[in-house]
Parts: structure tokens; C-alpha cells; sequence
């Protein structure tokens, strides 16, 4: 069967790397909101080390509605202060003048809704890595399944699973390499003409 994700804002390297392994995914639309996962944060390399940062969202309804009816909070200009630390993050690496603006329009005019806004992310990277596969939407909510291939909960913020191998990151010199961030710290620091490589984890 068709391997399930979650939705996720600019999502790790491991999840981009799972996805380029099938010949198509479905993205669940129907389950609730997770706090504290992937679905409205993501991790780059700041000049201070690995930074965060998280989308807000109106907490009315929060746990109780599909995450595609969650709407983005514009209490503050979060998507400003987002694509500023992009900037400060990746602006002298290797091919980020590249890709820049294919980014900087999404972020100029957010979507009303968090999925909405995180799926034109991935398809944007998608486009990017030359990823050419189908992607389609849940109809309604799966309960998890041991005969599909589930990676709805795999991915997560504070449990690392995967081992990247090492590439090139603008302050490594700082702090080291840093494992499994946002795909854009491998699209501004590596480029799209590998592949990246992932070793999983024993678990």
C-alpha cells in the first residue's frame, strides 16, 4: 500500500529521503494537531547552533479539528521573523542565492492554513530535488495499520532516528555537524545534485 505521512514544515532530511525511496505518498489531512512535532516546527543551523522555529496556530479547536481546518496565528509576524533566520542562517552558503526566491514568495503571503502553507513548502521541494511522484490526500482518517507503511509518528523533533551522513553545513566549524535538520540545510549547503543518505538507527 501507498506509504502515509504527516504533514510537516520544511521537514528533516530523513523524511524527504523516505519519500524519494516510494513510488508515491499519501499525506493524512484528517488527524488531529500533534503539539510539538514536525507538523508546525522545523530545525536549521543557526550561527548560535540548531535553532527552531514554530509556526503558531489559533489554539481554538486546536485538538479537536483535521489539521487541514487549522488556521496559522498572525498575532505576530512569525513568518517575517522565520524567513529573516533563514537568511541569517543560510545566506553565505554554497547555493542559497539559488533557491531563495522560489522560498521567499510563500513566505511573503502565508497561507490562512497551516497544512495548506506546509504543503506548498513540499511541493516547492519537491520540485527542487526533481522528486516527481504522486502526491495525494487522505480521505478520511486512517487508524495505523501494520499493512501499510505508517510514518505518520516517525518522525520527531526530540527523537532522532536517523543518522544523516555528514555534509558540509556553513557553521560546522562552530559546532559540528548537526544530524537530520530541515532538508533546506541540505538544499542551501549540498545542493540537489546528490541524493542524500541516511543510515537508520537500531532500534
Amino acid at each position: 500500500m501507498t506509504p502515509l505521512f504527516s504533514i510537516a514544515y520544511l521537514p528533516p532530511v530523513s523524511y524527504l529521503q523516505q519519500c524519494i525511496n516510494v513510488d508515491e505518498i499519501i499525506i493524512e489531512q484528517h488527524e488531529h494537531f500533534i503539539k510539538q512535532t514536525y507538523r508546525n516546527r522545523c530545525q536549521i543551523y543557526s550561527p548560535n547552533g540548531m535553532q527552531s522555529l514554530i509556526i503558531p496556530v489559533v489554539h481554538q479547536n486546536l485538538f479537536r479539528s483535521p489539521i487541514k481546518d487549522i488556521r496559522i496565528s498572525f498575532d505576530s509576524p512569525w513568518h517575517r521573523v522565520h524567513w529573516k533566520a533563514i537568511c541569517s542562517a543560510y545566506r553565505n552558503s554554497p547555493y542559497f542565492e539559488f533557491y531563495e526566491d522560489e522560498f521567499h514568495k510563500v513566505y511573503e503571503k502565508p497561507e490562512t492554513f497551516l497544512f495548506d502553507f506546509n504543503l506548498n513548502l513540499i511541493k516547492i521541494i519537491f520540485d527542487l530535488f526533481k522528486i516527481k511522484k504522486t502526491i495525494s490526500l487522505t480521505e478520511n482518517f486512517e487508524n495505523e495499520s501494520a499493512s501499510r507503511n505508517d510514518f505518520r509518528n516517525t518522525f520527531h523533533p526530540k527523537k532522532k532516528s536517523f543518522i544523516i551522513q555528514p555534509y558540509h553545513q556553513v557553521f560546522s566549524d562552530r559546532f559540528g555537524f548537526i544530524n537530520d535538520l530541515s532538508c533546506v540545510d541540505y538544499l542551501f549547503n549540498a545542493g540537489v545534485s546528490g541524493e542524500p543518505r541516511i543510515m537508520i538507527l537500531d532500534s
